[in-house]
């Protein structure tokens, strides 16, 4: 009997030893860059924390699915270092806009502070290039109307789509964002067709290839091609970088726009089209 005692007790011990296993240690990447390198025991509650939030994106292959449910997770989960650890497999300045203020102090100050000071000096970075577009889109105003060409040869007026939700969607042919765009963008435009229209509105291109690329890519809505001087649309909605988007209200109010990751606008657009 005091050999079966014993017996188990040296299992018990083995198990104990098991489960307070070394300390390893962790390079945090951001895509192909090197942002810090923390150590922590395996049997730790930070550890935990970052294991719990990898399941949340296992098996997930579609970005936007990815990140609805990276930002649903931090947004519930604020007092998690898991959750500011998940956050590296986010791309869309909007997804940071939302995640980062709820993350907790412990969290921003904790073992991955360089991680959130990361990603808080690319939210200003970001901000300030974009800062003149901000000054030239004043959400709640009136949207700057315009008069352009469509694909057919047609004058299309902005005004004369009052009435309906409008997306601006500012693009290129050349731009390699714009194009893995578009099957993201078919399906938010098929979602909301009966209430929405959008405008491509073609910047720095020539007109064969504008046409070459909307026929190619079998794009369903509205085509113009951007104009100069005074007609030069982007110009005057400060457009920065590309694709932009701009959300215009039936009643042509700017409801809101973002130059971002392509994958992640209807997680902020979505809410906007829902009737209230």
């Amino acid at each position: 009997m005091k050999r079966i005692i014993l017996t188990l007790l040296s299992a018990v011990i083995t198990l104990i030893v098991s489960a307070q296993e070394k300390d390893t240690t962790i390079v945090i990447y951001y895509g192909y860059q090197a942002i810090d390198t923390v150590t922590i025991s395996k049997s730790s509650e930070i550890y935990l924390q970052m294991q719990d939030a990898e399941l949340v994106v296992k098996g997930i292959t579609d970005d936007p699915t990815k990140h609805r449910a990276i930002v649903e997770y931090v947004l519930s989960h604020p007092d998690s270092d898991g959750s500011l650890y998940l956050m590296r497999y986010l791309s869309g300045m909007i997804n940071y806009k939302k995640c980062l203020p709820a993350l907790s102090e412990r969290v921003r100050h904790g073992i991955m502070k360089r991680l959130y000071d990361f990603f808080i000096a690319a939210e200003a970075e970001t901000d300030a290039y974009l800062s003149k577009t901000a000054e030239a889109i004043a959400i709640g105003k009136e949207a700057t109307g315009f008069s352009l060409e469509d694909i057919d040869g047609n004058l299309l007026t902005l005004s004369s789509l009052r009435g309906k939700y409008v997306m601006l969607d500012f693009w290129g042919s050349w731009c390699g964002a714009c194009i893995k765009s578009f099957p993201h963008l078919k399906a938010f435009y098929e979602q909301h067709h009966n209430k929405l229209e959008i405008i491509g509105i073609a910047c720095h291109d020539t007109k064969e290839k504008w046409n070459a690329a909307v026929k190619r890519h079998e794009l369903p809505w509205l085509h113009v091609l951007n104009g100069e001087g005074t007609n030069d649309v982007a110009e005057l909605y400060g457009v920065q970088a590309y694709p932009t988007y701009v959300l215009i209200a039936p009643d042509g109010r700017v409801l809101q726009w973002m130059s971002d990751d392509p994958d992640t606008f209807d997680l902020y657009f979505n809410d906007l089209m829902i009737d209230k």
